[in-house]
């Protein structure tokens, strides 16, 4: 009984890494209306700083703030190299280990970050999502 527990927890852990790459994917083919697909109508998303020290900043509630979120991350970054180091996942979360460098639209300033995403699933929908990274580097990079 236990083995069997064990098997479907590891294949559920599996299945949820296998989405999260699958929008990581979206994302860099900018499929934006892919990546919504893929959150529940009552998804939360919390980006990296306060709102107005970012653009993409705050909470986003809904499929709409998932919208605004990566509309105003588009707008704002043009990633050069987006590197996903690693992958952790247990139970319904999974943690990804990341490093991007790219340009500030806006300034044309360089940026450098690393990264941690923590996505949430329940139902093969994401239901959370949060960005942690050097908030400093990026606000340096878009300062006019």
């Amino acid at each position: 009984m236990v083995r069997l527990l064990m098997t479907r927890v590891g294949q559920e852990e599996e299945e949820n890494v296998s989405m999260v790459k699958r929008s990581y994917d979206a994302f860099k083919r900018r499929e934006v209306h892919s990546i919504m697909d893929m959150f529940a109508d009552d998804a939360v998303m919390h980006g990296p700083a306060p709102s107005g020290v970012l653009p993409w900043g705050g909470t986003h509630n809904g499929r709409s703030g998932v919208a605004q979120f990566f509309k105003a991350l588009g707008e704002s970054l043009e990633p050069q190299q987006f590197d996903l180091n690693d992958f952790i996942a247990q139970d319904n979360k999974v943690v990804v280990l990341g490093y991007q460098k790219g340009r500030a639209k806006p300034t044309g300033r360089p940026y450098e970050t690393e990264f941690v995403n923590v996505w949430t699933i329940r139902n093969g929908k994401f239901i959370e999502f949060r960005v942690y990274n050097d908030t400093a580097a990026l606000v340096e990079s878009l300062r006019p």
